[in-house]
């Protein structure tokens, strides 16, 4: 059943389509990913939904579109803009949820004061107490405490801070807190703007494993391409100003999009051929023997509805970068280094060894120190004890996630005249690198948007020419498109690199060792990140002692001979679709010999679903090989 539709909603800025005919449902249980570039109107989309913001009249065809919701639909909506009580703890804002069960509570009380001292009206009473306490029973009551603790332990939110007032936390823990709040609520539509900005890697575990058991729709917006593929069942992109649909996770999504370009294209090429000609054919002969004929020609072309071109061109930043020279091999070391806070350890005894090349992660809950350790190395902040040493010809490049290397008064024009030997044609022609037009390079940086300060940054990276990159949260506030260009840039990079982040798609893209700070230490593990999380995931399998036992063995190879079975089911299935999609490929070129449009767009769209009904087979044929490897394995273990 619907929970929600949209039909063609058009939305203009400044005169300037940002939306058109965007149309979508969302079912119970959907868990949808909705993905773009920065400024390609999620967000906007999103307040379209919650009744936030209108949408407007759409030119082309003089009409409304619309947005029908189920009746009393409850939706829960986690923005970037934080809406909580400032005199409320944490615990009390929490409880707010709650209310109605906190009320039911106080009226049990009540009651069973009054069931001892009004004998009188004991029955009246009695009956109203078990039709209350069963309602709170039934929507269990008994354990709010519980559930609230729940999650904000899940979120890394710690015991000490519970009773905290909210106007005391830091961004990131009220953000953290609005995150709980609304999962709390547990509403039939839970819609959340990048929930992961500001969780650790243990935060964003707990969270997936919570929205694969909610059981209830969702829609993240979010360019955490991991995240992505774990929580989610359908990809919503917004680009060229509409929205296209996928099945599947992020990563099926990736495919999917390759195989509808590819078959769109071939399809847009081949319309655009169709027109050249007859466009030839009517200036041919327009005047003349056929001109009929050519009459005939144009109004057909002109009542056909052409297709878009299915390729969107979008700009992308230059990002490169470059070393003016070469360290020492030993970049840097650090020894026994320790960082207290108002008599709190943050951590005590860092011991680390950078050599020319490296590229080093370094991971670790929230608190532990991971960005004052790199601030203190870049020394914007002073250790309590302990050394470190720079090597000799090693030029750092900072990256700061919160931008403070950045001036707020100035223009980014000014900011890079300031900080470079530069000519202002050559300051912009870096800023039109990054993006930035002519009436951009003016903004004043306090009046940039999380991504505009990240492209600053990048661009004063990029003139830095640094061999030694050290980069705190440095995939905060892009989107998946930009984050693909940094890791590619970064693929290149011939200098050492040590970075901080929660990506954990970037940080097996970007970096071949792991620094994790735990218990005020920190340990290293020499290898990617997929390897990391192997070598966790062995050492607690051994700790918690895991074997089969002959019983599961069994159960085991009756599994793996029901796989094998599905397995050559699948294998028949495909080869089968395979057949089928050659027939249509003849059909279409026959129609296409006829030129028969009507025919050939219809016999496209079949050749499409054929083409996504074979790659969702595959894909199925695909797990099921890799389960059956996976039961063998633990057969032979």
């Amino acid at each position: 059943m619907a929970l929600l539709t949209v039909n063609k909603i058009y939305k203009s800025f400044a005169g300037e389509p940002l939306l058109k005919n965007i149309s979508f449902s969302i079912d119970e249980k959907d868990k949808i990913g909705l993905i773009g570039v920065n400024g390609a109107g999620k967000s906007t989309l999103i307040k379209i939904v919650l009744g936030l913001e209108e949408f407007d009249l759409n030119p082309d065809n003089g009409q409304y579109g619309e947005v029908a919701k189920k009746s009393e639909l409850k939706i829960g909506y986690l923005s970037q803009n934080i809406n909580l009580n400032p005199e409320n703890t944490i615990f009390q804002e929490l409880m707010l949820v709650f209310s109605n069960l906190i009320e039911d509570y106080e009226e049990i009380k009540k009651l069973n004061e009054l069931v001892a001292k009004d004998l009188e009206n004991f029955d009246v009473h009695m009956e109203k107490l078990a039709e209350i306490s069963s309602r709170y029973e039934q929507q269990n009551g008994y354990a709010v405490e519980y559930k609230i603790k729940t999650v904000l332990i899940g979120l890394g939110i710690q015991e000490e801070l519970w009773n905290e007032q909210i106007k005391n936390l830091s961004g990131g823990q009220k953000s953290r807190v609005a995150l709980a709040k609304n999962l709390l609520e547990e509403p039939e539509l839970l819609i959340l703007d990048e929930p992961t900005n500001h969780l650790d890697l243990i935060g964003i575990d707990w969270l997936e494993k919570f929205l694969k058991e909610y059981n209830k729709a969702f829609i993240v917006i979010s360019h955490d391409r991991y995240f992505l593929d774990n929580v989610t069942n359908r990809i919503f992109e917004i680009e060229g100003k509409t929205l296209k649909s996928y099945k599947g996770n992020f990563s099926d999504y990736v495919l999917q999009k390759e195989i509808y370009l590819s078959g769109a294209m071939k399809s847009f090429e081949k319309e655009q051929e169709k027109i050249k000609k007859m466009e030839e054919f009517v200036r041919k002969y327009k005047a003349g023997q056929k001109s009929k004929q050519a009459r005939g020609r144009q109004k057909l072309l002109d009542r056909m509805e052409r297709m878009e071109n299915p390729v969107v061109t979008t700009r992308k930043i230059r990002l490169k970068f470059e070393i003016e020279v070469a360290s020492v091999d030993r970049v840097l070391e650090v020894n026994r280094l320790s960082k207290n806070y108002n008599g709190k350890t943050i951590f005590n005894d860092i011991d680390m060894k950078l050599f020319k090349g490296d590229r080093v992660g370094i991971i670790g809950k929230n608190g532990v120190g991971k960005s004052t350790l790199l601030k203190i190395i870049n020394g914007l902040e002073k250790q309590n004890s302990g050394e470190f040493k720079i090597g000799e010809r090693v030029k750092i490049g900072y990256y700061d996630q919160n931008h403070q290397g950045l001036t707020s008064d100035y223009t980014i024009l000014e900011e890079l005249l300031y900080s470079f030997d530069l000519s202002e044609e050559e300051a912009r022609t870096v800023a039109g690198g990054f993006l930035f037009s002519n009436d951009d390079i003016n903004k004043r940086i306090s009046s940039l948007s999380g991504g505009e300060k990240a492209r600053v940054a990048f661009m004063k990276l990029i003139l830095e020419k640094p061999n030694f990159l050290i980069l705190d949260e440095p995939t905060n506030h892009l989107d998946i498109y930009s984050r693909e260009i940094l890791e590619e840039a970064l693929e290149g990079y011939e200098g050492t690199l040590l970075v901080v982040s929660h990506d954990r798609h970037f940080l097996e893209s970007t970096v071949n060792k792991i620094y994790e700070i735990e218990h005020f230490k920190a340990k290293m593990f020499d290898g990617d990140y997929d390897s990391y999380i192997s070598r966790k995931k062995e050492k607690k399998e051994r700790i918690e002692g895991k074997y089969l036992s002959y019983e599961e063995q069994k159960r085991n190879r009756n599994r793996i001979s029901s796989l094998e079975k599905k397995y050559r089911s699948l294998e028949e299935k495909i080869e089968k679709l395979e057949n089928e999609k050659s027939e249509l490929e003849k059909n279409y070129e026959k129609a296409g010999e006829k030129n028969n449009i009507d025919e050939l767009m219809e016999l496209q769209e079949k050749i499409q679903n054929k083409d996504n009904e074979i790659l969702f087979t595959m894909e199925e044929w695909e797990k099921v090989n890799q389960e059956i490897q996976l039961m063998e394995g633990r057969c032979e273990n």
